[in-house]
């Protein structure tokens, strides 16, 4: 990505979530099966760190981070993270969750200095996010 740190980058999460009465829950008591899940009424995203997914824990805190930052529907109670879903709302919370990182990652570096593939990567995102990502890093 560059010299930031997933480190950084998840202690920047958790200053979102802090400065926008957001409450950070991470599990170990969870199964490897369950989902991250957001609760919009309660303002509370809980990760489970026992997940089997092989996309980083952080990409899955921005992406539920931004169902209650970018339009959370109070009536839908409680958002879970899926990669494969087609569902709008998850694919506009993966939209955000790339896009909150890639600002914060590529503040400093210039467009052709930004590496999308590496940026996947490093955040174990599916190719089919190709797309997304790209767009999300160029207009960082």
């Amino acid at each position: 990505m560059t010299n930031i740190s997933l480190k950084d980058v998840l202690d920047y999460l958790l200053f979102l979530a802090k400065k926008n009465d957001i409450q950070i829950v991470l599990s170990d008591e969870l199964s490897d099966s369950t989902a991250d899940f957001a609760i919009a009424k309660l303002r509370t995203v809980v990760i489970n760190v026992n997940s089997s997914t092989s996309i980083e824990l952080v990409f899955r805190l921005a992406h539920e981070l931004a169902h209650l930052l970018f339009g959370a529907d109070l009536n839908t109670k409680v958002y879970h993270f899926s990669p494969l879903t087609k569902r709008r709302e998850e694919r506009i919370a993966h939209e955000q969750a790339m896009h909150i990182i890639a600002k914060y990652v590529f503040q400093d570096t210039p467009i052709e200095y930004r590496n999308y593939v590496n940026f996947m990567e490093v955040l174990g995102l599916p190719s089919y996010f190709e797309d997304m990502v790209r767009e999300s890093v160029m207009r960082a």
